[in-house]
Formats: structure tokens, sequence, C-alpha cells
């Protein structure tokens, strides 16, 4: 029995169709006459290594307003406060920033003032989300659409504005981890529910025709590192889909002149729950003859975690041509699930399902709800190399930020269930109350900090 209930593999001659013809002089062009680097060339240096990461001024001050009414959570908030995050660039207003946010070049000098402070170095970690028809299988949040022309704008109002600001020299001093735009790839590879945003992006090629360009642009700072997204074990687990990720990203560096060169990582589980590790779960464990990988939970999927998910990905890179350096960039902001409905030890229970649910430390009824989580905590704090493979885990994701409202999206309702509907109960385990995606929820930050694993001390 197969309780497989998202993902659908779509085949690789089908992606490969998609992606225009003119893609590679496009991106050449653009790119001018920067040359073709090859796996042989020296290893690139690990960002995050010997580095502070930038705290984001804006962030830490909401986090010291929660610590102020933070009662007994107060001292680990404004412990909290204190810890890098990524600044998310998803929109053209962004980049310039707002009178309600500050932009690109007035976070990039906060990092340079960090920096001064004991001649550290910084790395300042940027999101870039802003694709024609983003979040396609979630809410659709963009301000670019393919119908709409969104790859020129992306091109030409989003990219080339931001490579602009980087490659001031002011800001050479500076190490810039970059995460090219989240979910992406794994949407061209996974859905099993018509979702009409990504069947258009497919059918346009944009998302293999935008990314190529993004990395392109900065492949040409030696300052900037750039960690393509490769969404996270609960959506490409599966062997099937997670080769065609593997294919999909030598693809987009092969659209670039820089070639696998481009790509200096890939980064994993961002915005979303998935533990680094299950302490209590292997994916070879039977109970009654019955294997683990058939049961509700895993579903067949071969990976629990992100940890042996990063190995499987890196090993699928390196076959593909990628060096052996490439490293992941894990998001650990919202993956602890600490608190009293942790775990402690394995399940006793014969039945294979049971033991799954009474041993697992995500709470999650499913392992593919991703909205504002109920029982999620911040999980390990940033830091660089904490494993083989991982350049660093970073708080990607900010944490207390809302993934959206059940106005939204039907996933984000509390009541609601995950569509496709089902014969069996797909909850959402969304919180209540939620304010719309990108605002501060009060509510999720302080859950967060009371369920942290590790607790913060």
């Amino acid at each position: 029995m197969r309780w497989r209930s998202r993902i659908v593999p779509i085949t690789l001659a089908v992606l490969s169709a998609t992606v225009p013809a003119g893609t590679v002089a496009a991106v050449a062009s653009a790119a001018g006459a920067r040359h073709v680097t090859s796996a042989t060339d020296p290893p690139v240096t690990n960002p995050f290594a010997g580095a502070h990461g930038y705290v984001d001024p804006d962030w830490s001050a909401s986090v010291r307003a929660a610590a102020a009414q933070g009662g007994d959570l107060a001292p680990a908030m404004t412990a909290v406060s204190h810890r890098p995050t990524a600044v998310w660039l998803d929109s053209i207003a962004a980049v310039d920033g707002t009178p309600a946010r500050r932009g690109l070049r007035a976070h990039l000098d906060a990092a340079l003032a960090q920096q001064d402070r004991d001649g550290t170095p910084v790395v300042i970690t940027l999101v870039l989300y802003n694709l024609p028809n983003r979040s396609c299988a979630h809410a659709p949040t963009g301000e670019l659409t393919v119908p709409g022309d969104g790859l020129t704008a992306y091109r030409t109002r989003f990219i080339d504005p931001i490579t602009t600001i980087l490659s001031d020299p002011a800001y050479r001093a500076l190490r810039i981890a970059t995460v090219v735009e989240p979910d992406s790839l794994g949407n061209q590879i996974t859905t099993s529910y018509p979702w009409y945003e990504c069947e258009q992006a497919r059918q346009a090629g944009v998302y293999l025709d935008a990314i190529p360009y993004a990395l392109s642009r900065l492949h040409e700072l030696p300052h900037v590192s750039a960690y393509l997204d490769v969404t996270a074990s609960n959506q490409i687990g599966w062997p099937g889909d997670l080769q065609a990720a593997a294919t999909l990203v030598r693809a987009a560096a092969d659209r670039t002149p820089g070639g696998v060169g481009s790509v200096d990582g890939f980064a994993v589980n961002v915005a979303d729950y998935d533990p680094v590790d299950e302490p209590f779960l292997d994916i070879g464990m039977t109970r009654n003859g019955v294997p683990i990988i058939q049961t509700r939970w895993v579903d067949w999927n071969d990976h629990l975690e992100e940890s042996t998910f990063v190995d499987a990905m890196h090993a699928r890179l390196v076959a593909a041509g990628f060096p052996d350096r490439i490293g992941a960039l894990v998001d650990t902001s919202r993956n602890g699930w600490g608190g009293p409905a942790r775990p402690v030890a394995p399940s006793v229970s014969t039945d294979i399902n049971t033991f799954v649910d009474q041993s697992k430390v995500d709470r999650r009824q499913v392992r593919f709800t991703w909205c504002n989580q109920a029982g999620a905590g911040l999980g390990e704090p940033p830091r660089a190399t904490p494993r083989p493979h991982v350049h660093a885990y970073a708080w990607v994701k900010q944490p207390g930020i809302s993934d959206g409202s059940l106005t939204q999206d039907v996933r984000c309702d509390p009541h609601g269930e995950m569509p496709p509907p089902r014969g069996t109960s797909r909850p959402t385990n969304a919180m209540a109350g939620a304010p719309p995606r990108g605002e501060w929820f009060p509510a999720a930050f302080t859950g967060l900090v009371r369920n942290a694993y590790p607790p913060v001390g």
C-alpha cells in the first residue's frame, strides 16, 4: 500500500524540453567575458567558516520587544535576539527599501558596522525570492508573473539592481551568501495537484531561464557565494525525485558561463520544519517484519531527516559533475521540535505505524505541512561546518515571521486539511490567528522559543 500523497515525479525528458533554446546565449551575453569554471578549479572557501553571521537589527528589535513581554522566556528571547538570520529580498521594492523596511544597501552597511566592531569577518545571508510565478505550489504571492513578462522584470529590475549593489567596492570586505529561489526547482519536479501556476512556469521554462541568469550575475562577484535551493527531504526524498533534482541543478549550472563553478552549494529545508536528525528512527527498521519505509509517515521516502538527505544530495551532485567541496546550507530556524512532547526514547509498540508516531521527534501528522506549524521549536543555532557536507546551519527563515494566513491559503487554516482531498485525514497543523505572510507573529515566536531544541541557553 502506498500513501504517497503529494509528490509525483515528472520525467526528466519533459523537464529538459521546457528549457528555452536561447537561455545559454542570453545568460552568456549578460555575463560578458566571464570564464568558464570547471570542477577542477581551486576550491572556494566556505563563507561561514571563521565568520560571524549578520544580525538583522530590525528582526532583532522585534525579538527584544517580545522579550520585554516574555515573562519566563525573556532571558531566552534576549539571547535569541543576538543570533544571525537571513535577509529576504522578496520583491523589487525590497532591494531599495521602503519607509517601513530597510533595503539591501542599508543591510550591507549595517553588516559592515558589525564587522568593524572587532575585525572578524561578517557573512550576510541573502535570500533571492522573486521568480515569476513564485511559490506556485503554495499560495502564489509573488509580484511577477509569466504572462506579465515577469522574466524581463526579474532580470532587469530585480537581479541586475541586486548585483549592482553587491558589486560596490565598499562591500567587497563582506562575505555574502545567497540562497537562490527557495522551492523553485522542487516545484518543477513535484506536484500531484494541478497547480496552474506551476504548470504555466514549466511550459514557459521560466525557472530554468531566470535561475541561470541569477547564478551568472552572482558568479561575477568573488565575495558572493550562491546556494541553489533544492527544497527538503519531505518533498524530494524519493530516489527518482532526488535524482531529478540533481539533474536540474546541473542543467541550471550548464546554462551559465561559469558552469558547475557558478553553484557554490545547495540549500535545504528553507522555511521548512524537517529535523536534522530523527534520533530514534532509522530507515532500515522493521516491526513484525514490516519495514518502516511502508508506514503512513515515511510513505516510501528514503529519508526521514535532513542529515541523510544532505548526504544523498551531495553524492548525486558529485556524480553529476560538481566538485566534492560543494556543501549544504541547512535551515534550522524551526526544526527543533523540543518541549514536553519530544520523545526521550523509542516506542516499544510492535505496530509499525504506532512505533513511528510515538518515536519521531517531528510532531506533524503528515510531513509536508508547512504553514506556521504548531509545536515547532528553534533548531540548532547557526554555526559553520557542523557535520560533513554541510557548510553551515543557518536561520534562513527568520523565527517569528508568518508563513501566511487562512485567507491566503487553505493550508494555513488551522481547521482545514491539506489538498487534494484524500480518504485519510491530513490536518494542516497550522496555528490559529496567523497574520499574512511576512508579518511578525508573536505567538509563533513564543512557541519556537518555548519548544527550542536544543533549549536556548
